[in-house]
């Protein structure tokens, strides 16, 4: 059984290198074998391209001939780095970005974000399909991306998968979502209640402004007495039949 994501991680110094510790690892993988088959099938080429050319030799040249090795000898050194970069060659996804580490002499590191990736192009040549490995191509907004396309990548279909269901789940990215229950309800978010500190710190910090009360009409003020009319000066009523 293969190790899983988290144990590659912990036991590769490449990887515990650029993965931050807060993300969690979802796929951890070399590339497929396969990206060795071009050296390899110079080496062995050039092998035989040698033997067969000191087979049919005379003798008397066969000193001369055999300085042909020193050609093969850099191809199969050719085959070697390869070899080594290959093994320093790790595709890496986590609940965050994706990540693409190559090189031997000089290291570089290829990253894009899951929540720029808008669409995946999956692919697999007739020898992909028989070897078993695949082609895929990532498609992102805005500007192009570094980690666009990566080939050979090994168990595509298991890969292609597992890559969809963390790209294109809701809230890409994040892993502070609440665990949904165990009888498959739809988990519901929690009631906040304030507590008196909450309430107390909503108050506001004026102090309010009094409001005097209303004062009442005043009242008229009677007439002195020495502003009313005399009895004499009030007028009479009218009498058509006035004594005489």
């Amino acid at each position: 059984m293969p190790p899983t994501p988290e144990i590659t991680t912990r036991q590769n110094h490449d990887l515990r290198r650029y993965v931050l510790p807060t993300e969690r690892v979802v796929l951890a993988t070399r590339r497929h074998w396969a990206v060795l088959l071009k050296p390899a099938a110079s080496t062995v080429g050039a092998f035989l391209l040698v033997a067969v050319i000191l087979a049919a030799s005379p003798p008397t040249a066969q000193g001369v001939l055999e300085w042909l090795w020193l050609p093969w000898l850099v191809v199969l050194g050719w085959l070697a780095f390869r070899w080594l970069e290959w093994r320093h060659e790790w595709f890496v996804s986590t609940d965050k970005r994706l990540l693409l580490l190559y090189g031997l002499v000089i290291h570089k590191v290829a990253m894009m974000p899951l929540t720029k990736v808008t669409d995946m192009g999956y692919t697999r040549t007739p020898l992909g399909q028989v070897l078993g490995y695949g082609r895929f191509v990532m498609e992102s907004a805005g500007q192009e991306q570094a980690l666009r396309q990566i080939d050979y990548v090994p168990h595509p279909d298991a890969t292609y998968r597992a890559l969809c269901a963390e790209i294109f789940r809701p809230q890409a990215g994040r892993t502070d979502r609440p665990a949904s229950p165990a009888d498959g309800s739809t988990a519901r978010p929690p009631v906040i209640v304030p507590g008196r500190e909450a309430r107390e710190a909503r108050r506001p910090t004026t102090q309010p402004i009094p409001v005097a009360g209303a004062t009442p009409p005043a009242q008229p003020h009677p007439t002195p007495r020495w502003d009313r009319p005399q009895e004499s000066q009030r007028p009479r009523p009218y009498d058509p039949h006035p004594p005489r």
